[in-house]
């Protein structure tokens, strides 16, 4: 059980593996912080010790900054630095080869008991696990960024994960101060992206067919839904151009060998053409957001942040159902194929996304019937490859025939 995880290895000091190592040693584990160089070594410990330091200012922390990282201690060699472990997280690029090959080593080398779990955002937890001899204690777990600062991990159940691996590692996560999600099911993007996938998705196809500009999608998000970002401000501070081109490069590889990560065919489709229309081309342009410079807004320079300004009322050019009813109707889709609940749904926009109020909350506001007709209503007008994207879920036409439309009846997704 996690009480008993005294020994942590992070595979990865890059901009994940620093802050969940650090997280790892302010909460009293000894971290094994493994990277293939000594460079990136150096610069992922002075990074910790950076944010110890603010953490300490601000009272955060009663340790010291030094007591903190000398819970750490950085090395180039895997082999070493997963043997005396109770439990590994692997930190690495989204390479589906890459991560097989670390785990299939780290298997080799670390103790029988130890958990070996990934931070993938979204490739197979299966596949992973079937790089070892111990798949029933692989499981997914997907930080958010910054490690440091988000409430939030994703834990996801591969095909063979034990109940008892999936369970510590939710203790794991209560002991390190942080909220759960569960994807029960292995499927692309797991649960939170995968819900979210309606909202950025509409926005980009909005975009495309010239029914709204960026600016006044982002201003929408901002001032009428209270968002911290609108889904192309957030696109390029996530560098969400290279992340697509990485998974864009990994999918049909996962496919031959676990046909089950993509139940849905045409969203498969829809995914690789928008890939090859807008995603790949712009990372290729090094437009991929904040990280170089430049993605749907420019900034002050490579990976220097500066919030976009967008006057109030470009909000008023976009009406938020229009973006929200295919964000309902992909969390819908979570919720219909098991691979999570309404609650753990609707608490992946919360504290992964920084909305307000989840996707469901916001439904029964907006009224389940409307969100429907929105959905119809584009159907109509769209392309034959997009359709499918906006056939209403069952269980928002199931609501509707059941005359659960929201706070209008006292009865949605919730009770009021």
């Amino acid at each position: 059980m996690a009480s008993k995880i005294n020994t942590v290895a992070v595979i990865g000091a890059g901009t994940m593996g620093h802050g969940i190592a650090q997280v790892a040693a302010m909460f009293g584990c000894k971290v094994n912080l493994v990277d293939v160089s000594e460079d990136f070594l150096k610069m992922g410990m002075e990074r910790i010790k950076w944010s110890l330091g603010k953490f300490a200012e601000k009272k955060i922390i009663s340790e010291s900054v030094d007591t903190v990282l000398s819970r750490i201690k950085p090395t180039t060699s895997l082999a070493e630095g997963v043997k005396d472990i109770d439990y590994m997280v692997e930190a690495v690029p989204e390479n589906i080869d890459l991560k097989m090959k670390i785990f299939a080593e780290a298997d080799k080398n670390a103790p029988a008991h130890a958990i070996l779990a990934t931070n993938t955002s979204g490739l197979s937890i299966t596949m992973i696990s079937e790089a070892t001899k111990r798949p029933d204690k692989v499981v997914g777990m997907h930080w958010m960024n910054p490690p440091q600062l988000m409430r939030l991990i994703e834990v996801i159940k591969g095909k063979h994960t034990s109940s008892e691996t999936l369970q510590t590692t939710i203790e794991l996560c209560k002991r390190f101060g942080k909220e759960t999600v569960v994807a029960k099911k292995d499927v692309w993007f797991f649960l939170a992206a995968r819900a979210h996938t309606g909202w950025g998705t509409e926005s980009t196809l909005m975009w495309l067919r010239g029914e709204a500009k960026i600016e006044e999608i982002d201003a929408m998000a901002r001032y009428k839904l209270n968002l911290p970002m609108g889904p192309f401000e957030l696109s390029d501070l996530t560098g969400q151009a290279d992340i697509v081109k990485e998974a864009y490069t990994s999918i049909d590889k996962i496919l031959a060998k676990n046909p089950d990560f993509e139940p849905n065919p045409v969203g498969l489709y829809m995914f690789k053409r928008l890939a090859e229309q807008v995603w790949i081309p712009r990372s290729e342009q090094g437009k991929s957001g904040m990280k170089t410079g430049e993605g749907f807004y420019k900034y002050p320079g490579p990976g220097k942040y500066a919030r976009p300004d967008l006057p109030k009322e470009l909000a008023e050019k976009v009406d938020p159902i229009q973006v929200l009813a295919p964000a309902v109707n992909s969390a819908a889709w979570c919720v219909t194929n098991g691979v999570g609940s309404i609650e753990d749904t609707d608490k992946s926009f919360e504290l992964a996304f920084g909305w307000p109020k989840g996707a469901f909350k916001l439904a029964d506001e907006y009224g389940i019937h409307n969100i429907v007709n929105v959905l119809l209503e584009k159907k109509a007008k769209v392309p034959d490859w997009q359709k499918v994207f906006y056939t209403p879920d069952p269980l928002l036409t199931r609501m509707v025939e059941d005359g659960k439309l929201g706070k209008i009846t006292g009865e949605g997704f919730y009770k009021y």
